[in-house]
């Protein structure tokens, strides 16, 4: 009798076992199948919508639940995107600067609210309001009334051509200055109105090398990619791998046409930087847009900013400061600010704060996404995520065939709002733990 119960009890172990490892065979095809899926969808979309690249990652509860690949990095030499690729991920740029400066916030270095003349070495003043001082964080929330006037684009490839010996941003916005012009200020006041500035974080960037003594480049690498194990750039003569950096294109007449970081794996001619001062003009660094990165790369200032400034269990940003970049400081009523298109909203320190009519629309009902979009010489890239819930995404493209139009949601581009119903799809938004 005994013998018999003991080998019951053994066929019911072994049936159970059985089970499991079936269940647990099918979970694992539960997961290859949808991740093979997005796969698909992701090449679809980027087949329809003319993509040259992709990159397309999902973030969930502080991990990559995902990550997919298509298209090329390279057109002429067919080499393909894959996860090593790096982008120049335009104005993401400013965010992830922004996510390091408040490291000086935390360190009592940086006070957001001094007038940032008092940082830079000469007044900051806008010529229709000389007694209203510009601080700090009007720079990063683009209300200081500085204007991308005509002045602009010869100051700027001035100071990439000359890296070693720029000049001063003094000469661009004190009257009477080398590249001064009187468009590149607003007529309103500051802390009056929202126009969005690259120059904006140049001066930003030249702000952290005079309070640290650092060139720009460095304190970011010590500060925050080092720390998440990044290794990005901001210039492309940082980028160790320069075979993975994909070349950005734009379509013209019918043709690729390679915009910029058209190396073909070669660092032929890299700029000389020897000569120049820390604290003259950072913008040689391109901090408003030129970081070089991978979208997984990309992906842990995200969770870091998900898990509140920790990255792997290590304080990297204080709570305080991370709160404070995702708290709405400038309220767009319609009237007070430049009409962005897709990307109106209210806006943190160097965050965009998706409007309420996102939410139930195109991203989950309830949700509530902020993060930072970019574009520039032909590339499209996305960082947004639900702090509270703690999902998002990521994508880039080093090249669109087909313009952009306005999705039905308002809040983004037709070819975004596919990607995010393809990860919607297979509950990639919000995460479900059982998918990938």
């Amino acid at each position: 009798m005994i013998k018999k119960a003991v080998l019951a009890m053994t066929l019911v172990i072994a049936m159970q076992t059985v089970n499991a490892q079936i269940q647990q065979v099918a979970g694992g095809q539960i997961q290859q199948t949808a991740g093979g899926q997005i796969q698909q969808a992701v090449e679809r979309i980027s087949l329809e919508y003319d993509m040259m690249g992709l990159s397309v990652i999902a973030v969930c509860n502080g991990k990559i639940a995902g990550e997919w690949y298509a298209g090329l990095r390279d057109y002429e030499r067919n080499l393909p995107v894959n996860e090593n690729t790096k982008y120049r991920i335009a104005s993401i740029s400013k965010f992830v600067m922004t996510t390091a400066m408040m490291k000086l916030c935390d360190q009592k270095r940086l006070d957001l609210d001094e007038d940032a003349g008092n940082y830079l070495g000469f007044p900051l003043r806008n010529p229709n309001h000389p007694e209203t001082p510009i601080t700090v964080r009007m720079l990063l929330l683009h209300t200081g009334s500085i204007n991308e006037g005509t002045g602009y684009d010869e100051f700027l490839m001035a100071t990439y051509n000359n890296v070693g010996d720029p000049a001063s941003f003094s000469e661009l916005l004190v009257p009477g200055g080398r590249y001064y012009t009187d468009n590149m200020w607003r007529k309103e006041a500051p802390g009056e109105y929202y126009t969005y500035c690259n120059a904006n974080f140049g001066l930003a960037a030249t702000i952290i090398e005079r309070i640290t003594g650092q060139r720009f480049e460095t304190f970011i690498q010590e500060n925050l990619f080092i720390p998440l194990k990044i290794t990005g750039s901001y210039i492309s003569e940082g980028v160790a791998d320069i075979n993975n950096l994909a070349v950005i294109y734009r379509k013209e007449d019918g043709r690729w046409t390679a915009r910029t970081d058209n190396y073909k794996g070669v660092m032929s001619s890299p700029r000389d930087f020897s000569g120049y001062v820390t604290g003259t003009n950072a913008a040689v660094f391109s901090p408003q847009g030129g970081l070089r990165i991978s979208a997984a790369e990309l992906a842990r200032i995200m969770i870091l900013h998900m898990n509140k400034g920790k990255y792997e269990g290590n304080r990297i940003i204080s709570k305080k400061s991370i709160r404070l970049m995702h708290r709405a400081q400038f309220i767009s009523t319609g009237t007070n600010s430049d009409n962005e298109g897709v990307r109106i909203g209210n806006r943190g320190l160097s965050v965009q704060i998706l409007p309420e009519s996102a939410s139930g629309t195109i991203l989950p009902e309830g949700s509530h996404f902020l993060g930072h979009s970019g574009s520039a010489y032909g590339l499209f890239s996305d960082l947004y995520f639900d702090p509270k819930g703690k999902y998002g995404f990521i994508f880039i493209t080093n090249g669109l065939g087909k313009a952009p139009e306005k999705g039905s949601s308002g809040s983004f581009y037709n070819f975004e709002e596919a990607l995010i119903k393809a990860l919607r799809e297979k509950n990639l938004l919000p995460c479900k733990k059982t998918k990938q």
